[in-house]
């Protein structure tokens, strides 16, 4: 089963707290947020996005127990996706240095192979730049095959990092065996990760 794809979102209000999501999921911790302002989904859902007074990151409620993280911004659409209550809100708690264990995955640190496919370079990122990346990267993400590429079994590691001349980039690999690395993507950095660099970028310094 896949993952539920991000839906578009708006910001509707910042006049008018509501508190009852928040209760539900976690009454005692209620004094540590602040409510910031209302979203409304594309099909409708309402949600309520509470801030943490000390990490500052977001919980985005609904009113049935769902949450949402926010997942990127561009121009005015935002995008928000399904995620589990109690995992965000581990991370949204978490101190910096754990908070970036919450993000990475368990990905070996070395890779005995690495091979790329042709679709690795066609954005004009060199092999070189994409170890670069691979090597020294802020973060490496996990996802489903793509819906679209019907052929596509292997789960995919994403590799966010910043290239020896620090543009950031985003390269896409699978791990057709232990030890071997199969790079099948390399390009700069896309909004879709954006959040997830920027955060994880921030924790490191």
């Amino acid at each position: 089963m896949h993952p539920p794809k991000p839906k578009r979102g708006r910001i509707v209000s910042h006049e008018f707290p509501a508190w009852g999501p928040l209760f539900k999921l976690a009454p005692e911790l209620v004094g540590e947020f602040t409510w910031a302002h209302e979203v409304e989904l594309e099909d409708g859902i309402r949600l309520q996005a509470y801030r943490h007074r000390q990490t500052r990151r977001y919980l985005h409620l609904d009113h049935s127990g769902r949450a949402f993280a926010f997942i990127w911004k561009e121009g005015k659409e935002r995008r928000y996706k399904e995620v589990d209550p109690r995992r965000l809100l581990e991370i949204v708690l978490a101190k910096p240095e754990e908070a970036v264990s919450l993000l990475r995955q368990n990905v070996s640190s070395e890779f005995k192979t690495l091979r790329w496919a042709r679709s690795a370079t066609k954005h004009r990122i060199s092999r070189k730049r994409s170890r670069y990346v691979i090597e020294n990267s802020f973060a490496v993400l996990k996802e489903s095959p793509p819906v679209w590429h019907p052929t596509a079994t292997d789960e995919r590691l994403v590799f966010l990092g910043d290239d020896p001349n620090g543009i950031a980039l985003e390269v896409i690999a699978v791990e057709p065996e232990s030890g071997s690395l199969h790079v099948i993507h390399a390009m700069k950095l896309r909004p879709r990760f954006k959040f997830a660099y920027q955060e994880v970028k921030r924790w490191r310094r």
